[in-house]
């Protein structure tokens, strides 16, 4: 049944000098003022630019100027917008679903052609989305105030009325992460299936529109990588800070296992190249410029790319993050678990046995030379007193010079086809030969480094 309507001067906005209603029919609603300020708008829908009011309203009883609709709800729209006329998709918004089309749009007019009772769009959306905007971060077209350029306002094939599926929509703006996540050969899980999973679609109060900030982000997956992380008796900054596990791994797709930018050897380097000051001007960790070295022989983990390989990088129990013990004095009594760094790649049996021909190529002979450097109780050397862990100019990593309290001891060490010679601070020059026994110099005896 349809309900009478009277058309008040009051209430269909009159002014206030118009006459009283007419009690017969006339052919201007808006003459005499009447109804003038439907016409007040710059665009005006079609039946009202040409004054045909009889298109939506007729007569209820023109004695009393009263007036009904000639359709209901959405009927009275779809009689002349027969193109949304079943087409709806499996997704339809609630307004329309409702027939409730004059909750978005002015019959009469608006500012814009599509009639909206708002001057901006995201205004009109806001009404009933009232969170959706609410963050320091802003997704560019919500904050332009252009729903439409991801949502369909009636309906949509896609949840969320979306103008496709969503990572399809992402994608079709954010092409440079589209071609990184194809043309890498490892990609991380969620950008496979649906960015929502880590960004939102309007705002948020973390950068790039993520569900929350990098570390919580990332944790709420990967909890075994933040209980090491934070439970670590030496904890490594960078996975703790800003951008926490952003600082070392790319989101989308990358080159290397892990989401690596870059081998490890190298994305390290870009920190500890330097030396990392603490308070004071006191050195808070060394730097390692010797990896930056071209001519320089890298150690094999190093070689490879594998900082991981000797170092627990999100945080571990020993110092400098060291994935095992690594004796730190000069002098070590010799131990297996005092080296079990070394000992993760190197056989223990280069230093347990007096002579040998397969367990270490620093012999003279079958005189283990590494056996003559380290078993001793009280002034055994240990490995840093030749080596040098991530690079040097020599092969096996053999160092320049290492400290020895307040002195750098030179080593010269110079290699030979069958074996080589060292002109140490701590013995006379000294060789030896693997194939024919050289007259070498057994290191003096030393006391602890003062």
């Amino acid at each position: 049944m349809r309900i009478p309507v009277a058309i008040l001067v009051l209430a269909m906005g009159a002014t206030a000098g118009a006459e009283a209603p007419p009690t017969e029919r006339v052919r201007d609603c808006t003459a005499g003022g009447c109804h003038a300020t439907t016409m007040d708008h710059k665009v005006l829908h079609g039946p009202t630019a040409v004054a045909a009011c009889s298109m939506c309203h007729e007569y209820a009883d023109p004695a009393k100027h009263t007036f009904i609709l000639k359709r209901q709800g959405r009927e009275l729209c779809d009689f002349c917008h027969i193109d949304k006329v079943g087409t709806e998709g499996p997704v339809v918004h609630d307004p329309v679903a409702k027939g409730q089309c004059l909750s978005c749009h002015n019959p009469h007019g608006a500012d814009d052609r599509g009639l909206l009772r708002k001057a901006a769009l995201s205004q009109l959306c806001a009404d009933c989305h009232k969170e959706t905007l609410k963050g320091s971060h802003m997704h560019t077209p919500a904050a332009e105030g252009k729903c439409t350029d991801c949502h369909s306002p009636h309906t949509a094939s896609q949840p969320g009325l979306l103008s496709m599926p969503g990572r399809e929509l992402c994608l079709s703006c954010h092409s440079s992460v589209e071609y990184q996540i194809e043309s890498s050969p490892f990609a991380h899980a969620p950008v496979l299936r649906d960015c929502l999973e880590c960004h939102t679609a309007h705002a948020s109060d973390a950068p790039d529109q993520l569900k929350a900030a990098p570390r919580a982000l990332c944790s709420s997956c990967h909890q075994q990588q933040e209980l090491i992380a934070t439970s670590a008796t030496h904890r490594h900054s960078p996975v703790l800070n800003d951008r926490a596990c952003l600082n070392c791994h790319t989101p989308h797709g990358g080159e290397r296992a892990g989401l690596m930018p870059e081998n490890t050897a190298a994305l390290c380097l870009n920190c500890h190249k330097d030396p990392i000051m603490g308070p004071g001007g006191k050195i808070k960790v060394g730097g390692v410029p010797e990896l930056a070295v071209k001519a320089f022989i890298p150690h094999g983990p190093v070689a490879e790319g594998d900082c991981a390989a000797c170092h627990d990088v999100h945080g571990g129990d020993q110092a400098k993050l060291l994935t095992a013990t690594y004796a730190k004095p000069f002098y070590q009594k010799f131990d297996v678990q005092a080296y079990a760094l070394c000992f993760k790649c190197h056989s223990e049996k280069l230093a347990q046995s007096q002579t040998t021909d397969t367990d270490t190529g620093f012999r003279d002979g079958t005189r283990s030379l590494h056996y003559l450097h380290v078993a001793k109780d009280a002034v055994g050397r240990s490995c840093r007193a030749c080596h040098s862990v991530h690079a040097s100019k020599t092969s096996c990593q053999i160092a320049e010079s290492v400290r020895f309290g307040e002195w750098q001891i030179p080593l010269n060490y110079t290699k030979t086809d069958d074996g080589g010679s060292c002109s140490p601070g701590c013995h006379k020059t000294a060789t030896y030969d693997r194939e024919r026994q050289a007259s070498a110099t057994r290191p003096p005896p030393r006391g602890p480094v003062p």
